[in-house]
């Protein structure tokens, strides 16, 4: 009879340290499994993330290159002089928020600039 009790216990013992195995397996794949999604989920905010600020870039980009376009017309049509470049300058800026001011420096020399507050700086090359 004891040795049938003890036959049982060794048998309940292996089904329990198979059990305790299966569980920390289980739990190590769970474990795996979530911080896994919890990476691809990060990888997924930072992609969007600097899809966003790459779309924002080029727009910024774009509004400049236009604003940067429109101006060198305007000097190109006007021989270099831009008279009322002041309002000129007020108008475009309002609409292309990719600059905070406006210069024009024929052959490098700048001879004009709106808005000037902020910018006396610049005008010390006139």
């Amino acid at each position: 009879m004891f040795k049938q009790l003890r036959k049982a216990n060794q048998n309940d013992y292996l089904l329990i340290t198979a059990t305790l195995i299966l569980l920390v397996v289980f739990n190590l794949s769970l474990l795996s499994y979530v911080q896994g999604q919890q990476k691809a989920a990060e990888r997924d905010q930072a992609q969007a993330l600097a899809t966003g600020f790459s779309r924002t870039l080029k727009g910024e980009i774009k509004n400049a290159l236009t604003l940067s376009t429109t101006l060198k017309e305007l000097v190109l049509a006007s021989d270099g002089k831009v008279d009322n470049f002041s309002t000129v300058a007020k108008y475009l800026l309002a609409e292309n928020t990719a600059a905070s001011n406006l210069q024009l420096a024929p052959k490098g020399k700048v001879t004009e600039i709106y808005p000037l507050k902020g910018n006396e700086a610049a005008r010390s090359t006139f």
